[in-house]
């Protein structure tokens, strides 16, 4: 299922994507990040990392508005990689984690668990 991670309302706020790729690479061993160059794709960098507990695959992009980040994988990988994601972003930046159909959703706040962040998408999956 995709997940995104966006503010919930508009923003001048945008996601440093040189940071982003520097993070990714030290936080998530044997990730394969790829810098999208059409101009006219949604995103400007996709990634997919291979959670080294369960061998399951986790895609992720970063749009190319700067403001989100697209998920596509189990909902237990997404919760933690929002909660990773926002231990980098200031505190005073609000932040929603919701599924693309936005059936479901949950503000991630800095102390925000991961077992939180899974437990209203738990009757969607």
């Amino acid at each position: 299922m995709e997940y995104l991670i966006t503010p919930p309302e508009a923003t001048e706020w945008k996601i440093n994507d040189n940071e982003l790729i520097k993070n990714l690479e030290k936080s998530w061993s044997g990730i394969e990040i790829k810098n999208i160059t059409q101009p006219d794709d949604y995103y400007c960098l996709e990634w997919v990392i291979i959670i080294p507990e369960t061998g399951q695959r986790l895609d992720g992009a970063l749009h190319r508005d700067l403001q989100g980040i697209s998920l596509d994988g189990d909902i237990k990988d997404c919760a933690a990689f929002a909660v990773w994601f926002r231990s980098l972003v200031i505190p005073s930046q609000q932040l929603v984690l919701y599924d693309q159909g936005y059936n479901s959703h949950i503000e991630l706040q800095e102390n925000t668990t991961e077992l939180e962040i899974v437990k209203p998408f738990l009757s969607l999956v």
